[in-house]
């Protein structure tokens, strides 16, 4: 072999490398964020049978879903993102003031 078909196959291992690692990490964060809201239920059930206010886990799961928007109109620049991010956004600024309002 050649040098270049060395740093040919090389890159080609590293590419398919970097491509698992990249996959893992998706994988992880969306593992994540489903055991993020599985506790947020939980929490919000426990705090509804006891009459509690939820508007704290609501402010986690709206600044959650705000996060994601923003990151997605960066990404993508979609209309529907921009609606998504303005009801996102319409919500959490309610929770929170819900929050700081008692």
């Amino acid at each position: 072999m050649d040098r270049e078909e060395i740093l040919e196959k090389s890159r080609r291992e590293n590419r398919e490398r970097d491509e698992m690692e990249r996959e893992v990490r998706i994988r992880g964060e969306s593992f994540s964020l489903m055991c993020t809201l599985l506790a947020g239920g939980v929490l919000a059930g426990w705090k509804l049978y006891h009459n509690q206010s939820i508007a704290d886990v609501m402010v986690m799961f709206w600044a959650s879903c705000v996060g994601n928007r923003v990151y997605r109109i960066a990404q993508r620049r979609d209309a529907s993102d921009i609606i998504t991010l303005l009801i996102s956004l319409a919500f959490f600024v309610y929770y929170l003031v819900q929050c700081f309002h008692r």
